[in-house]
């Protein structure tokens, strides 16, 4: 993702590290003039005339750091403003046709679309919207330095592969040809981080297929034996960029120019991450490019482990261990487990949800609505596994964990939340949860957590697809069906001025309605919940003025006037 113009941006720091220059040098000013005038009243200060002169240099200097902090101060909105304009695109273009082919499914004797091709269309949206947040999580980990990397030893045959099966089917889509060339000898593994370093070539390869319209992209790889540092490149043969666009590269929220953002997409963050995270792993990236003839961005990292020549690779065959899978969406491996999970979720809409995911897997359920009932049920019979959502009426998750823990509780405690910052996942561990899952729920993880935290598992042998897609459509429809009264309580809250009833009904909107495929619900009631925190009693009624509408829109709703 190639970031858009700005005129040399600076991020929030930079802008207070401005307002800070612009007070020390107002400062500096106050003291000297005083100094000055001190000394003329002693009488052994500067004539008048050099007095005269030397305040008017200051008047310039102060009026020169004032220019240049408004100066950045306006670059920073400018940036602030082009970043949000990128990210409205980026995120608002896959959930048109997540939201699009999802409404055609649930109609269709009229939609006239194939199922098959629409649920493929909705995964690979949902799956670029996920890159999307991905973006902007890692944007925020590195500014606040929460962003951790590991070091572990990876087969370098396999990770290429692995960069093969991604990047070949990107290609494919465009008519590319995706091919790595090995430079011969390589070593056989290197340690480091390997979802970071999929990540960065992937980003790269990503870029270099979405800038070229004909030809082939090429990874390059070669080993420095002096340096014992391997080098990987990425090389295309697509628009290319002039030496002023090049110098602008690997900044935040900056692109090539503004028609490349206008034509490419991007959010503006992809190379800046890269470039940082290359150094988190010790290593470095680069980029050469001729305008019309393609581009080369290049990553060189230490192998980070010691490697006899006799064990080098040096035949191409060494590669081949690992074959390439074909480019598909897999499906969720669905487990057969035997067990009771406690379910508490305050969201009606989520508790069905989840549920629905558990008895797929053939587990019993119980479900509660707040922690204080969660705790009840939890010393009142034995359950295999709690499933803690953390923001809670009654009693929050981490409260209820916590009093469970006290209590003598010991079975395995799974914290349910939209916040997974390192430090809150170090705050839910730290009240006694065992593990942590994000919303919305990802089914893979999920159920590989089942495996682990559940036993009695049962050989497979029932297929509950095609159950579970129509109990899903039929959730889906309920949540439809259920949205207006919804939407006439947050009417009422908001005409009321009724602030507790009307948070509590955004917050439970906002993490029911993207589960069902509604993100842009769940953006707005969001956005209506922070304005009952921090807005006046107009901001947060304009919107929810805008949530309501915007609601009725996405679920097919009739307007009310």
């Amino acid at each position: 993702m190639k970031p858009r113009v700005a005129p040399d941006p600076p991020d929030v720091n930079q802008l207070v590290l401005a307002l800070e220059r612009r007070l020390n040098a107002e400062r500096a000013a106050r003291k000297q003039a005083q100094a000055m005038l001190a000394l003329r009243q002693a009488g052994n200060g500067a004539a008048p005339a050099a007095l005269a002169e030397r305040l008017e240099q200051l008047i310039e200097e102060r009026t020169l750091a004032l220019s240049q902090a408004r100066d950045e101060a306006v670059a920073a909105s400018l940036a602030k403003s082009s970043f949000l304009a990128n990210m409205s695109h980026e995120i608002r273009t896959p959930l048109t046709s997540i939201i699009g082919f999802a409404e055609l499914l649930l109609q269709p004797a009229t939609g006239k679309v194939n199922a098959d091709d629409a649920l493929k269309t909705i995964i690979r949206n949902g799956r670029h919207l996920l890159e999307v947040i991905d973006d902007i999580l890692d944007i925020s980990k590195i500014e606040t330095r929460q962003l951790e990397v590991e070091r572990i030893v990876v087969p370098l045959p396999r990770l290429l592969s692995d960069i093969e099966a991604l990047a070949a089917g990107r290609a494919q889509q465009k008519s590319l040809l995706f091919s790595i060339e090995h430079r011969l000898p390589l070593p056989p593994a290197l340690c480091t981080d390997p979802v970071r370093l999929k990540q960065i070539l992937l980003n790269f390869a990503s870029n270099a297929i979405k800038f070229s319209h004909a030809g082939e992209v090429r990874l390059v790889v070669s080993h420095d034996a002096a340096t014992q540092r391997l080098r990987f490149e990425v090389c295309d043969e697509g628009i290319g960029m002039s030496p002023e666009q090049v110098a602008r590269l690997f900044q935040p929220f900056v692109q090539a120019d503004v028609s490349t953002t206008r034509r490419y997409g991007g959010t503006g963050l992809g190379l800046y991450i890269c470039k940082q995270l290359a150094e988190l792993l010790g290593g470095e990236v680069s980029v050469t490019s001729q305008l019309g003839r393609g581009s080369r961005f290049g990553l060189s990292l230490p192998v980070g482990l010691d490697t006899p020549a006799g064990q080098m690779l040096d035949v191409r065959e060494d590669f081949d261990d690992f074959p390439r899978p074909d480019f598909q969406i897999t499906a969720v491996d669905v487990p057969e487990l035997d067990g009771k999970v406690l379910l508490a979720e305050d969201g009606e809409d989520n508790q069905r949800l989840l549920e629905a995911y558990l008895r797929q897997a053939g587990l019993q359920v119980e479900v509660v609505g707040n922690g204080e009932l969660a705790v009840q049920a939890a010393l009142r019979a034995t359950h295999d596994l709690v499933l803690m959502d953390i923001q809670m009426p009654v009693m929050d998750g981490i409260s209820a964990t916590r009093r469970l823990r006290e209590l003598g509780y010991r079975g395995p405690i799974v914290a349910l939340t939209a916040n997974v910052m390192q430090a809150d996942v170090q705050r839910y561990r730290a009240c006694g949860c065992d593990d942590v899952l994000a919303k919305p729920v990802d089914r893979d993880r999920f159920y590989g957590l089942l495996r682990r935290l559940v036993p009695a598992a049962q050989p497979p042998g029932r297929d509950t697809e095609a159950a579970f897609a129509a109990e899903m459509a039929a959730l889906t429809e309920e949540f439809r069906a259920g949205l207006p009264a919804t939407l006439e309580a947050i009417a009422q809250a908001v005409q009321a001025a009724d602030r507790p009833t009307l948070k509590r009904l955004l917050h439970t909107l906002k993490g029911t309605a993207g589960s069902y495929g509604f993100a842009d619900i769940t953006r707005l009631a969001a956005e209506a919940e922070r304005g009952v925190d921090e807005g006046t009693q107009a901001d947060w009624a304009a919107r929810c003025r805008r949530l309501v509408t915007r609601a009725r829109e996405c679920a097919g709703l009739q307007a009310v006037d």
